[in-house]
């Protein structure tokens, strides 16, 4: 969906803001955004507060551009009217970052477009079925819910994971939940440490092939009573071009870890997952002893093995199954994969890099807890690392699983590159939450010359 001309959508956007009466209040409205979590520095805050300030002058005297766009959908999206952007089909975060995440499970912000893009009659082959054009939203706050499957889906997705869910309801770690990164502009290496600097009103400009975020949200889930019911209704709204895949985590140690891990996979299958994927990455899980944020449970091989072992067992042989692993090293790889391929259909990866986050003052960015999860742009080369190595164990391995493959995905060529490398399917995060027009960019480039499509009639 290409927007209208820039300067009619802001003359009409500066319209509808005149009648709310909202136009006087806008510069105030925004800095409350700004300084909702923390505060700029002075000489920072003073500089958008002059920004807005002017903007909100040119908006009102009908002086206001195209050239004013960029600036209007920040302000407007910290001022609390992103769907006002949304409505002019203005390209804007999908999710509000200032909102709480129960507040954000009933509606995205971003804009989504009126006829879903497809690539024809062509389908990819996966998990033993057929998708639409194989780009996706892994599991995250973005499939938290129906309508955000249904808006993924009009958007273009067509493998979406469901968010994570529990055998029990888990609150939200406390806010901010989600920032920008925008200091992170180029990949780390492989197996690099990050030390993100990231501010809760920092800001990446929707479709900038660059962006970069970090998250703590700490693997919220409602009751599973709720969540079956909604995930009942997200099944029963996807075409068959688009497979819906669902998260689970288990909670715990030792046995009752693999006992709820089976058990919520259990719950996840009665409610008509098709496919199960066991959170194995999660780079935010805060410790039931208080002592701070665990590390990903794939890096102890013996528990993931048993987990997915009593998963496997649990479920039907309808069900398929997949684990999600996080970035790992030569060797922890190619230890584990021997191990699992037996058991699943499928492996992902990689989930968010842990990362220690602070604001720009030194004090962590997320309350409580400096570690948190990092992705877009600036995991890119662990992810193609990662994706290179996992798909090479699989072809010397003699045991075939399909590839899940997410990571740094913010345009159509961070895209393709992952999927020739053999990725069956790509997912993105980052880059879906900053663009909500990707699969569309990425169907409109790839969509009649991407490899190994079937037709389907």
């Amino acid at each position: 969906m290409t927007p209208p001309p820039g300067q009619d959508v802001v003359r009409r956007i500066a319209g509808q803001l005149a009648v709310r009466g909202a136009l006087a209040d806008l510069p105030a409205a925004f800095l409350a955004g700004v300084t909702r979590f923390a505060r700029p520095p002075q000489t920072e805050l003073d500089a958008l507060a002059a920004d807005a300030g002017a903007l909100a002058r040119r908006l009102a005297d009908g002086e206001a551009g195209e050239h004013d766009l960029p600036l209007l959908t920040r302000v407007l999206f910290f001022a609390g009217h992103a769907e006002l952007l949304a409505a002019h089909g203005v390209p804007t975060p999908a999710y509000d970052v200032l909102g709480s995440f129960g507040a954000n499970l009933a509606r995205p912000v971003g804009p989504r477009l009126p006829e879903r893009p497809t690539a024809g009659a062509r389908r990819w082959p996966l998990l033993g079925r057929t998708v639409g054009f194989p780009l996706g939203v892994p599991a995250c706050v973005l499939n938290g819910s129906e309508a955000w499957v249904r808006h993924n889906v009009a958007n273009g997705y067509s493998v979406l994971t469901y968010k994570t869910v529990r055998g029990r309801a888990h609150p939200a770690n406390e806010q901010p939940n989600w920032t920008f990164a925008p200091r992170q502009t180029a990949s780390l290496p492989p197996g690099a440490a990050a030390e993100v600097v990231s501010d809760p009103w920092d800001w990446v400009g929707p479709g900038s092939p660059t962006v970069s975020s970090v998250n703590s949200f700490g693997v919220p889930s409602p009751e599973p009573e709720e969540w079956m019911a909604d995930l009942e209704r997200s099944l029963a709204a996807v075409s068959d071009d688009v497979l819906l895949l669902v998260s689970v985590m288990g909670e715990g140690n030792g046995t009752d870890l693999v006992e709820d891990f089976a058990g919520t996979a259990r719950m996840a299958q009665e409610a008509g997952a098709p496919v199960v994927e066991l959170n194995l990455s999660c780079p935010n899980t805060l410790s039931a002893s208080g002592s701070g944020v665990k590390p990903p449970l794939c890096l102890d091989p013996d528990a993931t093995v048993a987990v997915v072992e009593a998963v496997r067992r649990a479920l039907d042989d309808r069900t398929g199954l997949v684990a999600k692993l996080s970035w790992l090293d030569e060797g922890q790889l190619a230890a584990l994969v021997p191990r699992l391929a037996p058991l699943v259909d499928g492996i992902a990866g990689i989930n968010t890099l842990q990362s220690r986050v602070r604001r720009s003052d030194g004090v962590p960015t997320f309350p409580g807890r400096e570690l948190a999860g990092l992705s877009g742009i600036a995991v890119r080369d662990p992810a193609l690392d990662f994706t290179r190595r996992l798909v090479g164990l699989r072809e010397a391995g003699g045991v075939h699983f399909d590839v899940l493959a997410m990571g740094g995905v913010t345009d159509p060529a961070s895209f393709e590159a992952l999927f020739a490398l053999g990725a069956d399917a790509v997912q993105s995060a980052s880059g879906a939450f900053s663009d909500p027009f990707l699969a569309q960019r990425c169907i409109t480039a790839l969509g009649e010359t991407l490899p190994r499509a079937v037709e389907v009639s």
